[in-house]
């Protein structure tokens, strides 16, 4: 199949200017000077450039949503923010976007005992990627998901010194 492109005829390729031969402090325009069809782009250009750093904030909350992963695992930079009273959107996430429309994620979670991880690794594939294709429009190409430790929720909250899973520490304050 041949694409065809439209050229101006060549009638319509100057400029009539009614004053061109009237005097003036003006210089004649000649037809270099008059935009052609050649010179004026079709369609203008526009480009959505997405940062990884996007791309990781989002696998990362949502991941989180799912049943099953209790945390992501951070490195030593987030448990540094954490522990300094911030919060590490990305915790857990690497991602690589490998072209305009996929990219590479290695996920690092950690799993609540007693959950099935191949249950919890299709619901990562479905959750994670949707939610990716739906606010960026780009195609998980490969997804790796390690899952780097087992805890149950008491163990969790235990070890991040929260204890308002159950709210009996609060109400014994009083």
């Amino acid at each position: 199949m041949t694409q065809s492109t439209m050229t101006k005829p060549s009638t319509s390729t100057s400029t009539y200017n009614p004053y061109s031969g009237v005097d003036s402090a003006e210089p004649k325009k000649t037809d270099t000077d008059a935009p052609t069809a050649d010179s004026v782009p079709a369609e203008p250009i526009y480009k959505l450039v997405i940062d990884e750093n996007v791309v990781e904030k989002i696998s990362s909350l949502a991941a989180q949503k799912i049943d099953g992963i209790i945390d992501m695992k951070g490195n030593v930079l987030s448990r540094i923010q954490e522990g300094l009273g911030g919060d590490d959107k990305t915790k857990g996430v690497s991602a690589d976007i490998v072209d305009d429309a996929g990219a590479k994620l290695d996920l690092d979670v950690i799993l609540e005992y007693g959950k099935s991880a191949p249950q919890v690794f299709d619901e990562i594939k479905k959750v994670v990627g949707g939610d990716l294709k739906d606010m960026t429009g780009l195609s998980v190409v490969e997804m790796t998901v390690n899952v780097v430790d087992v805890m149950t929720p008491e163990e969790y909250a235990s070890k991040n010194g929260s204890n308002t899973d159950d709210g009996q520490q609060d109400e014994s304050n009083n």
